[in-house]
């Protein structure tokens, strides 16, 4: 049984008021942004920069995450982002709602 659906859009790396619109368009669809450009490649290209700039949100039911997932794919896309990737990843163990091996210290457990 799946503990919540997660989805991650990758976008071209985006800074400065373009990066502050990025995270205007993504709260309203319930999507973070991440602190970090990713590294996914070990060279740039002309095509494609080594970072990306990536967004998450999450949701108990799959129905409603995929709708959020392709209006905010959409609303992007009308503001001039290039979308690069978007997945959506089930969740079945995760340790920050049931340590079910029983091996993590409480107090050092991660709540994020």
């Amino acid at each position: 049984m799946s503990l919540y659906y997660e989805s991650h859009i990758t976008v071209e790396p985006v800074f400065d008021d373009r990066l502050e619109l990025f995270r205007e368009i993504c709260k309203a669809f319930g999507f973070k942004v991440a602190d970090l450009l990713m590294q996914k490649r070990k060279v740039d290209t002309p095509e494609r920069s080594v970072y990306d700039t990536f967004c998450t949100g999450r949701h108990r039911d799959y129905k409603e995450i995929y709708h959020r997932m392709r209006g905010l794919i959409a609303t992007l896309q009308r503001n001039g982002y290039e979308v690069w990737r978007y997945k959506i990843e089930d969740a079945i163990l995760d340790s920050r709602y049931d340590d079910v091996l029983g091996v993590l210290d409480d107090s050092k457990a991660c709540t994020g």
